[in-house]
């Protein structure tokens, strides 16, 4: 992933944190980070050499979307 790519994923990332703070404030963003961090540690383990691995940074985001999905409610979707 070229620098390039990692400024968007953090934008991104800051995107859905946002998001989900306004649906459930801070304990919503760190509950989620940790739910992201472990998923991401069990299905794609990384030394932290080199740049993240796409796989592991989609599974990061995939978990806060779904947290902000849940969060927001039926109606919100």
């Amino acid at each position: 992933m070229t620098v390039f790519e990692r400024l968007w994923v953090w934008r991104v990332r800051a995107a859905c944190e946002l998001a989900l703070a306004l649906c459930g404030g801070d304990e919503l963003v760190d509950d989620a980070r940790t739910e992201a961090s472990w998923y991401a540690d069990l299905l794609h383990p990384w030394d932290g050499r080199g740049c993240e691995p796409d796989a592991r940074v989609h599974a990061w985001l995939s978990i806060l979307l779904a947290r902000r999905t849940v969060a927001a409610g039926p109606l919100e979707r």
